[in-house]
């Protein structure tokens, strides 16, 4: 009898996410909570190992020139089954009852945003609940009152971390199945799954990826409770080790006009047929969700309005020549770049006052219009104000850097721990999983530029000065608010090109280190911190902006 081979390139993931009524191991819930269809790259694994223990003698010769040189190996437990594998970052924008092509399961009833890896970023950040009308939140003691972990809509989709200060993360259950033979495809089921880890690198030439990591219990080998059909099976059919269908096996339907459909059987009635709950797969056949990395770039800001100043963290800075007695106030500054939603701190005087306070000296001010030469404050009347216009070194600074990517990089990560028993005479299996400190750290690399020999634009050079001036080594934390744009800062929310924001209000940054090559590089780390040990807002957001129409 000739022996059956697979191919890792037949490989499809799926993942059952449960709810907390739904999330136990009992096999009367096996078949409950959702679905979803995730494919993932080459060079995936899972794997599972046993901890053992050795004992060796050491002893000198005995009289009859013998050393005994001999050990024994004892099997101490069964360690946690580790898997990782790769994803493509997909947002899209929901097609609700018109899902392409035919036989795709919505991801939604409404044209809101998701992408089709959501709900691993749903794992790691707390959630344990998911309908089709909540979405993925934590109804397990929430710290945010109503605060879903995701909150999608029709232009983007926000990720949100203030659910993640947990002991221990809710499990969900991951299947490889590989169906190189279809008729009997091979099918590992990875119970109590976590989500240990993520990570990016920005291959300047390469489509955004995420790299997922994490553990479960143990790995199964269900492929005898798999049953394929044109349609539900009957409450008594059998599946391929001749066993009678029970929730939680895996139905095949080979007639579904998207191709072979994978569903879990979530009840077994008296008679008829059983229901059975198919995998969302919206979005996992295009081709127009993915993200070119070329694309990425990075924003630095200094956090604090009052580091905006040319001696510490001025970033992009201009002098004002000029500020209008109106309401709003405009003040005039050649060339000077800003943005509206800039909040620039100002420093020196302007000689105009209102109640005998000069209205621009040492305050930060919002920006809310802009012109090549002016820019208007929207929150700054001078209307009534006295005094003349009279510049005294005065400077307004945006604290922004902008960093055109050669390279980088981002790492989020749970630290997560199984908890094993060691019992002697025993072999003992993984009990439960701890969290330990949460991670967030990323680097950026660029090329070191100066424009046009001007030090006032906020380049790498200028960042890289700034960082070790004298300002700024008065600080033992510095903070700034990072942005990552994955796919560029001009494709977010203009539903044409997809795109991923990730946002560190308050990270600190190591000074960039030099790499002479060709061209002089710099290489910037930093750390994203929360504002207190007991609040997880390290990250303010991720944030997807999806493709409109993925057909």
């Amino acid at each position: 009898m000739a022996q059956q081979l697979y191919f890792s390139r037949d490989t499809r993931m799926f993942v059952q996410f449960r709810n907390p009524a739904d999330n136990t191991e009992a096999a009367a819930k096996l078949g409950a909570g959702t679905v979803w269809e995730i494919p993932v790259l080459d060079g995936y694994s899972f794997s599972q190992t046993t901890n053992t223990s050795e004992i060796t003698l050491a002893e000198m010769e005995s009289t009859a020139g013998i050393s005994r040189r001999g050990r024994r190996m004892f099997t101490d437990s069964l360690a946690p089954a580790e898997w990782s594998f790769s994803t493509y970052i997909r947002p899209f924008q929901s097609k609700a009852g018109s899902a392409t092509p035919s036989g795709t399961v919505a991801a939604d009833s409404a044209a809101e945003t998701h992408a089709v890896e959501e709900v691993f970023w749903a794992a790691m950040f707390g959630a344990d609940t998911y309908s089709t009308t909540a979405g993925f939140t934590r109804a397990t003691n929430p710290a945010v009152s109503g605060g879903p972990v995701i909150t999608p809509a029709s232009t983007s989709s926000v990720i949100s971390i203030a659910e993640s200060n947990r002991a221990a993360m809710t499990g969900f259950t991951i299947f490889f199945m590989i169906d190189t033979a279809t008729s009997h495809p091979l099918v590992y089921r990875l119970p109590e799954a976590v989500v240990n880890e993520v990570s990016v690198d920005f291959d300047v030439d390469g489509i955004a990826t995420l790299n997922w990591s994490g553990m479960a219990k143990e790995i199964q080998d269900v492929s005898g409770t798999v049953i394929t059909g044109t349609s539900a099976p009957a409450y008594n059919a059998t599946t391929v080790d001749a066993t009678t269908v029970v929730l939680g096996d895996v139905f095949i339907d080979t007639d579904n006009a998207a191709g072979r459909q994978f569903n879990l059987i979530s009840t077994v009635p008296g008679s008829g047929n059983v229901s059975v709950t198919a995998a969302i797969d919206e979005g996992t056949t295009s081709t127009k969700n993915f993200i070119r990395n070329r694309l990425t770039s990075v924003s630095i800001e200094a956090a604090d309005a009052t580091d905006k100043i040319p001696t510490v963290f001025p970033g992009s800075h201009v002098s004002i020549t000029g500020l209008t007695k109106a309401n709003p106030a405009v003040a005039t500054a050649a060339a000077h770049g800003f943005a509206v939603g800039d909040v620039v701190y100002v420093s020196g005087t302007c000689a105009i006052t209102t109640s005998s306070v000069d209205v621009l000296q040492n305050i930060a001010h919002t920006i809310t219009a802009v012109s090549t030469n002016t820019f208007t404050i929207g929150a700054l009347n001078t209307s009534g104000s006295s005094g003349s216009f009279s510049a005294s070194s005065l400077v307004a600074a945006n604290g922004k850097y902008s960093l055109v990517l050669t390279g980088g990089s981002f790492t989020l990560g749970n630290n997560i721990s199984y908890l094993v028993p060691e019992e002697l005479g025993a072999i003992n299996k993984p009990l439960e999983h701890v969290t330990g400190n949460r991670a967030a750290t990323g680097n950026a690399t660029c090329y070191l530029t100066l424009e046009d020999a001007d030090l006032t634009s906020g380049t790498s050079r200028q960042f890289f000065n700034n960082l070790v001036s004298t300002g700024a080594m008065s600080k033992v934390v510095n903070k700034f608010i990072v942005t990552m744009h994955i796919g560029g800062a001009t494709a977010t929310g203009n539903n044409t090109d997809p795109a991923l924001k990730i946002a560190f209000p308050t990270a600190h940054i190591e000074v960039p280190t030099h790499s002479i090559e060709d061209v002089i590089s710099i290489e910037t780390n930093f750390t994203a911190l929360p504002t207190d040990f007991g609040t997880a807002n390290e990250i303010s957001a991720i944030t997807y902006f999806p493709v409109d129409d993925y057909a």
